[in-house]
């Protein structure tokens, strides 16, 4: 029994001992930057954001739907991912594809880069009249997109301006409504 009872004192006082101790070593804060006197360094933001605003007025030849939509990609350039968001309302007719062109300027047709309904993996409303397209493709010198266009090519045709992006309908079948897609 007595040595029962001295070993629970020497727990209580170990317990005590331990929650009375303070540590009294201290800690350079952490900072941002390199010396004093600079500048803090930036993080690093490889997104580089694209849009394009559509409409019926904005397609070749024009047409006087009034329909809408929007456009919007990021390319990430350390991975080269490309990610497109569609949104499309008001449309005459039900839509049966959707596509990003290039290369074109704002006046000029060109053929299908990625195609909306198809690409693997995208969601895309077909049949709607609004609704919304989603997808991401790999933009890569190894990555063929066409027949005469790879990733890198299509990359740099977004950086020149020179794509556009249209949704086409059963009424339109060469584009409802386009917009040329621009770097923000």
């Amino acid at each position: 029994m007595q040595h029962r009872a001295f070993t629970l004192t020497i727990a209580a006082v170990a317990t005590i001992a331990i929650g009375c101790y303070t540590d009294k070593t201290t800690t350079a804060p952490v900072t941002t930057g390199t010396t004093t006197g600079t500048t803090p360094a930036a993080p690093v933001n490889n997104n580089v954001t694209f849009t394009a605003t559509m409409t019926g007025a904005k397609e070749n030849p024009a047409n006087a739907s009034t329909g809408t939509g929007t456009f919007t990609a990021t390319i990430d350039t350390a991975t080269n991912i490309l990610t497109y968001d569609v949104t499309f309302t008001g449309l005459s007719a039900p839509v049966n594809n959707g596509h990003i062109h290039g290369p074109a300027a704002a006046t000029a047709n060109s053929g299908t880069t990625i195609n909306f309904n198809t690409q693997p993996g995208a969601n895309f409303s077909f049949g709607q009249t609004s609704g919304t397209a989603h997808g991401i493709a790999l933009l890569t010198a190894t990555t063929q997109i066409t027949a005469t266009i790879n990733g890198d090519s299509l990359k740099k045709l977004f950086f020149a301006g020179l794509t556009y992006a249209n949704i086409h309908t059963t009424q339109f079948g060469g584009g409802e409504i386009r917009g040329q897609i621009t770097k923000q």
